[in-house]
Order: structure tokens, then sequence, then C-alpha cells
């Protein structure tokens, strides 16, 4: 894999953007164990955070091919060894120039805007990086207590004037250890949130077609079952919450056979992408008191518009796509990329190299 880097001299490009800028990338380089002779730096996107956002979410729908990589890369990669990116896409347009290259080292978990595909075929290994596994999981615990217990609703009350003590699911709300919570993925932040679950009593059922017994026993959670499909997961859990990665497979995968499954005493939780559900169809279900509620930071189209029909319902929590936003996690991945590598190089130990398209496995 990387082991051809330990000792040869190197030739590196960083792109970056609005999120992790190049100089990041160099302090990040500088200090891990790769032989760097010369350092490319390019810049990605725009420095408007609303334009950068819009281009990031045609990437993540579209792939690498959605959207221009960087400037200034294509004379550069014909005698690169290192390609480093946040969001710059990485189309197979441009692996193919790269004649010398022997990495692709990304500061995010998803692997939207990179064509693995072809990089498997030239045998070049993916290396990302899952930087805020444990901000999500934090937050989506969160939804889970605010929406279940009413505490988000009952606060907007508050600040309205009332009093409440009445609430759609004031016959059946309960504490959260009564509670049966279905992860539908079970990648690093599913794991995450499943170790805190745990922490605080809950039953824990999953499904994942790429994990194993044995891998939740090495993380302590030996006693969560995992059930055979989806269907199962919905019918079972009081409450499912997402941990899925989006592909052109999966998109609007969660729809109304889904939901119809689902107790009417359930909750539904998406912190993970809003191309994995039918919107209209959750919509329609939270209208029709199909399921108890949902708790959404992932929407289909962002900015969720100011006249969705999400926003008129009483058993919906919305919040506008922060579930990663902490002050260290995305200033810190390329650090944490670097850190990896730095073990992949020293150990051979390669639990973020992605190749053969293993994408689900490792991004969950």
């Amino acid at each position: 894999m990387l082991e051809v880097l330990k000792n040869q001299r190197i030739k590196v490009i960083a792109v970056g953007d609005y999120y992790v800028s190049p100089e990041t990338m160099v302090k990040a380089v500088e200090q891990s164990p790769l032989n760097v002779s010369e350092m490319i730096t390019c810049f990605w996107g725009d420095d408007d955070q609303q334009a950068f956002a819009a281009r990031q979410i045609n990437v993540e729908r579209n792939g690498p091919e959605a959207e221009a990589y960087a400037e200034g890369i294509d004379e550069e990669i014909v005698d690169a060894d290192v390609l480093i990116t946040h969001f710059s896409p990485v189309p197979r347009s441009l692996i193919e120039k790269g004649k010398n290259l022997k990495a692709i080292l990304t500061c995010r978990g998803g692997l939207e805007h990179i064509c693995v595909e072809a990089a498997s075929e030239r045998n070049i290994p993916v290396v990302n990086v899952i930087r805020n596994a444990e901000p999500v999981a934090d937050f989506a615990l969160g939804m889970i207590l605010a929406l279940t217990r009413n505490i988000a609703v009952s606060h907007c009350g508050m600040m309205q004037g009332e009093w409440m003590k009445d609430f759609p699911n004031s016959a059946f709300t309960t504490t959260l250890s009564r509670l049966t919570v279905g992860l539908a993925g079970v990648g690093n932040i599913g794991m995450e949130l499943a170790i805190r679950l745990k922490a605080l009593g809950v039953t824990l059922i999953a499904h994942d077609e790429y994990t194993t017994q044995e891998r939740l026993a090495k993380n302590g959670l030996g006693d969560m079952r995992l059930v055979s499909s989806l269907e199962e997961l919905f019918r079972e859990a009081d409450v499912v919450s997402l941990h899925l990665r989006l592909t052109e497979e999966n998109l609007k995968v969660i729809n109304r056979n889904y939901f119809s499954l689902m107790k009417p005493t359930a909750y539904f939780i998406n912190t993970a992408r809003g191309g994995l559900v039918n919107q209209e169809d959750l919509i329609q279900a939270l209208k029709d008191k199909t399921i108890a509620g949902a708790a959404l930071d992932v929407y289909d189209a962002e900015p969720l518009a100011a006249d969705s029909e999400l926003r008129k319902l009483d058993n919906v929590l919305l919040t506008p796509h922060i579930a990663g936003q902490t002050v260290d996690a995305i200033p810190n991945s390329p650090f944490m990329l670097m850190k990896e590598v730095g073990k992949i190089i020293k150990d051979g130990i390669a639990d973020r190299i992605v190749n053969n398209h293993a994408l689900e496995k490792e991004v969950l």
C-alpha cells in the first residue's frame, strides 16, 4: 500500500477550500512522516460560504464529474506522487493524468468527490478520515432525547408564553432505557452512537451488511443484535437512526415502504444525508401520524425552503445541518489524516484505506 512512501522523496499536491485551507494542509504534512521534496498548493471552490455549499451539495449528489476540480492541477498532477484534498473533486480524468500517483488522501469521511473506481483500477489507495464521528454521534443522541422527551418543542412553547403539559406523544413518552434504538449503518458514527446509547442502558439493534458481531464485540457491543434487513430494523425499533452512506443505488431508499413498517409510537432520526430519504414520503408519514415524529439535520435540498411543509409540522425537530460542526472537527481533519497515514506507513495498519470498491465498509 503506502510502504513505498517510507523512504522515497515525493511530490505532494494539496488542494484546500473554504473550510480547510491549503496552509493548514501544508502544516499537517510538515508534521507527518512523508518525505516531501516538493509541495504544490491549490484552492478549490469559492470564498463565499453559500456558493461553496451549493457546489459541495452538487458533488455529493452527482459525483466527482459534477464540478470542475481546482485550477492549476492539470500540469502538476503528471509527476505528483500524492494528492491531498478536502472537497475538491478527483474525477477519473484527473486520476488518469497522474501517471506517477501513489495515493489519494482526503480530509473527510465521504468519498462522493473521488472516483474510487478509477483509483482502484490503478491500485492507488484512497485514504480518508472520519473527522466528525464523535460530534455527529453526540448530536444524534441529543436529537433522540430532545424529540422523545419534547425538550425542543416545550422550549419553543415557553418562549411563546405557553406552559405546555400535553404533547402528541404524551400517551407513550417513556425513559430512554425502555426504548429499542435501531441503527441503520454501524460505521464510525453509528458505532460511536451505539457506545453512548449502551452506556445509558438502551436496547440496541442494527443492520449493516459490512459489519460483524465480532467487530461489535471488539467495541464493547457484543450484546447488540444485528438484524437481517432494514425492513426488520424499521419494524422493531422505537427509534431509527440513519447512518448510511449516500450512493446512486440508495438515493431516496428510505421511503413510504419503510415508514409504513414503523410503529405509530416510533421516531426517525437523520443526521446522515438528506438524499437517503424520500422527503415527501416522510412528510406524509408525519402528517398522517404513521410515525410519532422525526428529527432531521439534513434535507433533500439545502438550505431548507422557507415554505417547506416540514416547517408546518408539530412532530418534527429541525436543525440546519450542524451535527458535525464543532470548533475542532474540520480544522483538525488534515492532522487526523496525517496521523492515519503515519500509522499506515509505520505499522501497515489500514483502518481508513478504501480500495477495490470497499467504500461502504469504511464510511457508512
